[in-house]
């Protein structure tokens, strides 16, 4: 649904979005190579401080999102936030669970002295490679949400979940 927006509140709908893509496309693909790179001079320190970026990211997502529901004028601006915090929070929780599930095959390979391959195997296939898909799905998703904000437009569940006030309907 197109929505009569001014350019301010289009550049304020985008900024969630765009932070949360910074998470998914820099952080957890460019940042997250990289450290795998260096993991061999630095140990896990790389992979920690790529965790910590991404936690930092996505609380400030959560925390503004949270804050513009009592302090933003424009619904439509709302109406974005939210919906870049409900994929925030998914996104934690796919973080956090499957880099639990990870760090468990991991260290558990480890300490029943499975064969290196067997463990790496595991590890990438049930920790690493299911939130990678993941990630990829929510770029496509959050790239669809930025250019919704960026030419004016909410989508369809943002009108069930986020109903607009009487004055703007």
């Amino acid at each position: 649904m197109e929505i009569q927006s001014s350019d301010a509140e289009r550049k304020r709908a985008r900024h969630l979005h765009a932070v949360l893509l910074f998470d998914l496309v820099v952080t957890h693909i460019f940042l997250f190579l990289m450290a795998l790179t260096l993991m061999g001079s630095f140990g896990t320190f790389p992979i920690i401080m790529v965790v910590i970026l991404s936690v930092i990211l996505l609380t400030y997502i959560l925390v503004m999102a949270k804050r513009s529901l009592t302090t933003e004028p424009s619904w439509y601006v709302r109406c974005h936030w939210q919906f870049a915090a409900k994929r925030a929070r998914l996104f934690l929780f796919l973080f956090l669970a499957l880099g639990t599930l990870t760090l468990a095959l991991y260290y558990g390979g480890t300490y029943f002295q499975w064969k290196k391959v067997a463990t790496w195997a595991l590890t990438g296939g049930f920790g690493l490679l299911p939130f990678m898909v993941s990630v990829l799905g929510l770029i496509v998703i959050e790239f669809d949400a930025e250019h919704q904000s960026r030419v004016g437009k909410v989508p369809a569940g943002a009108l069930v979940n986020y109903p607009p006030p009487a004055e703007e309907a």
